[in-house]
């Protein structure tokens, strides 16, 4: 049986996943380089995608219209 937390904690990690594929993908075709010839510099670029993905996340958690966000139903 899976709880209502656990249910949650799903939707948040999958939207935080689909958040860090698109911004981890948009950084590497955005240094415009294959990614066996980057520098050190360029993965740290692809690093920060790291928590700049979470940002969405944050929106949606703090939006009350969301459903992730939306503690009541």
């Amino acid at each position: 049986m899976v709880t209502e937390s656990r249910k949650e904690m799903n939707a948040t990690l999958a939207s935080y996943l689909r958040s860090l594929l698109a911004t981890s993908i948009t950084a590497v075709f955005a240094i415009g380089k294959l990614p066996f010839l980057f520098t050190a510099e360029d993965w740290l670029v692809v690093a920060n995608t790291v928590w700049i993905s979470f940002i969405p996340v944050l929106i949606r958690l703090l939006n009350p219209n969301d459903t992730l966000g939306n503690k009541s139903e």
